[in-house]
């Protein structure tokens, strides 16, 4: 039986930010980075692989939280950890002294996600599956065991989400041969960061375009004039058919939000993206309550299940986007699926940065085929760093095309450990001297 006899975490940072890649209203200047889990185990053939997306500094404060929960886990044999899998997250959300600087948000949620990312992939290669097809071949019992429903039970109850799962079971067959051959839906961010040009802007929209993309998401928030030219840039680029999306990464109070997105809505938009402070759930009602129609999403800066809860059963936003890495895993994503089930509000995952590409992908195929019963199923997509893994997602027609290789897919290349690792690897080195 094989078991845990490392844990190695490592910092790796990309300097993103020579090219604007990522920039938007508030994040001027990323280096989109990845807090780095690798588990080793008694077998050399089988390691888990496991990251949390940051974008540079604070990076290693991800790095020394995980390092704490390393001794939680060696020597465990991978059964255990898959049977205890609920209770050992908790022992690490819920840390009796770590989770003062948390509890389950922040750097704690960030390390949490990269470590149980790990174990999620070293458990579906130890069954030798792709992590999607693991967790929709359990029993619906047992993966509802390995999920924490914890302060959420009052919008969510184990035996609404059993109903759920098990209803969609009935046609997992057809609909699984429907996602291998189709793949799942997505939109671009990539023609749109807010440091790009009007040329670049106008090439890559054109670009995307011949390849088949249907659905666009541009930055915005920083002059609203120029807010205005860059999405009659893009209309009139894409046409009245396809789908403009908007983000304005939180940069807005409530009250600009409604003057803006007002300004803003000629374009047809399809959804705007985080218009204010992501904890703020009222003034996300108020601003959906003040802009005719126009529907709001957001997700990837929620702290955690609860605060999903309370956007959901509020009805806050229309489009939920769950985050892979800002999420502490699977363990609390599931059951925010299976919330936004409950009330027919879609999923729409939020990717980009390191790894989340490859980490949605399997997030798709579960809430599209065991979970939600909406009609509207899409996901975000952005080629950053894509060259840095050893088996990015694949994308064809503006689809993702379902993994079929053996756990959670994001593995970074060796070569750029290497080159990468701060502070020491080689262009970090190069850099300070």
């Amino acid at each position: 039986m094989s078991k845990i006899i490392d844990i190695i975490v490592k910092d790796i940072r990309f300097p993103t930010s020579l090219d604007n890649l990522g920039s938007d209203s508030v994040h001027v200047d990323c280096d989109y980075s990845a807090t780095y889990v690798e588990i080793f185990t008694d077998d050399k053939d089988l390691k888990g692989i496991g990251l949390t997306f940051t974008i540079g500094k604070g990076n290693d404060l991800c790095v020394a939280c995980i390092k704490y929960f390393k001794p939680l886990f060696l020597n465990k044999n991978i059964t255990e950890i898959e049977k205890n899998i609920n209770s050992l997250w908790r022992s690490c959300t819920n840390h009796s002294q770590l989770r003062w600087i948390g509890p389950e948000k922040g750097v704690i949620q960030l390390s949490v996600a990269a470590l149980f990312n790990g174990f999620w992939d070293l458990i579906s290669k130890y069954y030798k599956k792709p992590l999607w097809k693991y967790i929709i071949d359990l029993k619906t019992e047992d993966l509802l065991n390995k999920l924490s429903f914890t302060y959420i039970d009052d919008a969510i109850t184990i035996e609404e989400a059993f109903n759920i799962i098990e209803g969609k079971k009935n046609n997992i067959q057809f609909e699984t041969q429907l996602i291998i051959k189709n793949g799942f839906p997505c939109y671009t961010t990539a023609v749109g960061w807010l440091g790009y040009s009007d040329e670049k802007m106008i090439n890559l929209t054109k670009k995307y375009l011949s390849e088949g993309w249907t659905h666009f998401k541009i930055k915005v928030g920083l002059d609203i004039e120029r807010d205005v030219h860059r999405c009659k840039i893009i209309r009139e680029i894409i046409g009245k058919d396809n789908l403009l999306m908007i983000d304005a990464n939180q940069v807005w109070s409530v009250k600009e939000s409604i003057e803006n997105i007002n300004k803003l809505k000629e374009f047809d938009l399809y959804f705007v993206e985080e218009p204010t402070n992501p904890d703020d759930i009222l003034g996300f009602k108020k601003i959906k309550n003040s802009v005719g129609g126009v529907k709001l999403a957001t997700g990837e800066m929620c702290q955690n299940r609860i605060v999903f809860k309370q956007f959901l059963e509020n009805k806050s936003l229309d489009f939920c986007q769950i985050d892979s890495c800002r999420l502490a895993s699977l363990n609390e994503i599931i059951p925010i699926m299976l919330i936004a089930s409950k009330l027919n509000i879609p999923i729409i995952a939020h990717a980009g940065g390191v790894g989340l590409c490859e980490y949605v992908q399997h997030l798709n195929i579960i809430n599209k085929l065991i979970i939600s019963n909406n009609d509207t199923y899409l996901s975000e997509y952005a080629e950053s760093c894509s060259e840095h893994l050893i088996n990015p997602a694949k994308i064809q027609n503006g689809n993702y095309i379902t993994p079929t290789e053996s756990g959670y897919s994001a593995i970074i290349k060796d070569e750029s450990i290497y080159k990468f690792e701060f502070p020491n690897g080689d262009y970090w080195v190069s850099v300070s001297q």
